[in-house]
């Protein structure tokens, strides 16, 4: 019987990480975990992809797709981020290491993140939400294409945090966002490095350009000031369309992934308390 990973593209022989590459790697350092929070932190496995684990609860289990343009991040540099969601919403917060780019091109990130949520949907009874920002909130949403072409179970909620979801890079918003952490160049260089010859137009890898019908309860923020307030608007239209609940926060004055370059601003704790309130929601939704 075919299963999830037949509709996914094979996967291919990447390059090797150049110096410079390697260096910005290394800048995602560990963060700390709040002790006062109550979480626990560890280390485990779900379908041989090492995950970090941060549970502050069971209401919930988030599985959360760090960013990084699909070539850096790691799961601890979100520890903080993790703890505070994961004790908003009283939920488990489950951050994979996924294959990097450009390494491991795509579809090797989106084949580990598709594992890891098929051993979820399978092993855990309460309600899952699918959540990730910038190429992880893309790789998130990608993971609900291939779901819903397998014949996988859907999450029960999905939360976008500055979403990058149309690999072309031809929203307007690239040449107007006065945010400088996510420019032009850098999608440019990001997308070259992961797709390596894949067709951006791939729902897989641009998945606004997916077919929306059967996505699940949707949260997306965006700062004002960055570039990718064009493709968020985009997935908010196109899930409206599809007869989606989707809430769209636009926060003014706000660049690329602020909650986690300013974790200790007003609009940064808001967004946070957000997200916390959205998965409550989709818990409550699941008892009915």
């Amino acid at each position: 019987m075919p299963t999830v990973h037949d509709a996914l593209p094979a996967e291919r022989t990447g390059t090797p990480a150049s110096p410079q590459l390697l260096e910005r790697r290394a800048m995602f350092a560990v963060t700390d975990i709040d002790a006062a929070l109550g979480v626990t932190a560890g280390d485990t496995e779900f379908a041989g992809v090492p995950c970090r684990t941060v549970r502050a609860g069971d209401r919930a289990t988030i599985l959360y797709l760090h960013g990084g343009g699909y070539r850096m991040g790691s799961p601890e540099a979100y520890n903080a981020y993790a703890a505070k969601s994961a004790a908003g919403a009283e939920a488990t917060v489950v951050l994979p290491r996924y294959r990097l780019a450009p390494e491991n091109p795509f579809p090797a990130g989106l084949r580990d993140a598709v594992a890891v949520y098929e051993a979820l949907a399978s092993a855990v009874e309460g309600p899952i939400v699918l959540a990730g920002d910038s190429a992880g909130a893309g790789l998130a949403a990608a993971v609900i294409v291939a779901a819903k072409a397998g014949g996988l179970r859907t999450p029960d909620g999905l939360m976008l945090l500055s979403p990058w979801l149309d690999l072309h890079c031809s929203s307007p918003f690239y040449e107007t966002a006065p945010d400088v952490f996510f420019p032009l160049t850098t999608a440019e260089s990001a997308r070259e490095d992961y797709l390596q010859g894949a067709p951006a137009s791939d729902p897989l890898a641009s998945p606004l350009l997916a077919d929306h019908a059967g996505f699940p309860p949707t949260l997306i923020q965006v700062g004002g000031s960055e570039a990718l307030v064009g493709d968020a608007l985009g997935l908010a239209a196109s899930l409206a369309t599809s007869n989606v609940t989707c809430t769209l926060e636009v926060v003014a004055d706000q660049g690329h992934t602020w909650p986690l370059i300013y974790p200790d601003h007003s609009v940064s704790v808001a967004s946070i308390e957000s997200c916390a309130r959205f998965v409550r929601s989709i818990e409550r939704a699941g008892r009915g």
